[in-house]
């Protein structure tokens, strides 16, 4: 069994950035305190800096955006534009970036309770 310090640290630092992200999702129709939160969460729980960026993609309108809302409830269409989430940071061990689609919480269940 390999133990390195800086992989544990990792695992537990995208672990830590993954559950924020879900954690805040209620906020995600407000970008800047979606940002916040998550920023905040992240930077209490993890003892390292880590220079951590969250996009939420480009800004819409409100009547764009609306749009696109009424279209999903009223006629089904999947959009991915009001759910993906692009987070980047440097841990000890690398850099990384992750998207996170905010609808598919069961993909990432098993990496966050293992």
């Amino acid at each position: 069994m390999k133990l390195d310090i800086n992989e544990i640290h990792h695992n537990y630092i995208v672990k830590m950035v993954i559950f924020g992200v879900f954690l805040y999702k209620r906020f995600f129709r407000q970008p800047n305190i979606y940002k916040a939160a998550v920023i905040r969460f992240v930077n209490k729980r993890v003892a390292w800096k880590i220079n951590l960026i969250v996009d939420t993609g480009i800004k819409l309108d409100k009547e764009d955006e609306r749009d696109i809302i009424l279209q999903e409830i009223l006629n089904n269409v999947e959009s991915d534009f009001t759910t993906i989430v692009t987070v980047t940071f440097t841990t000890p061990l690398k850099k990384t970036t992750i998207s996170i689609n905010l609808k598919d919480e069961e993909k990432y269940a098993n990496f966050l309770y293992s």
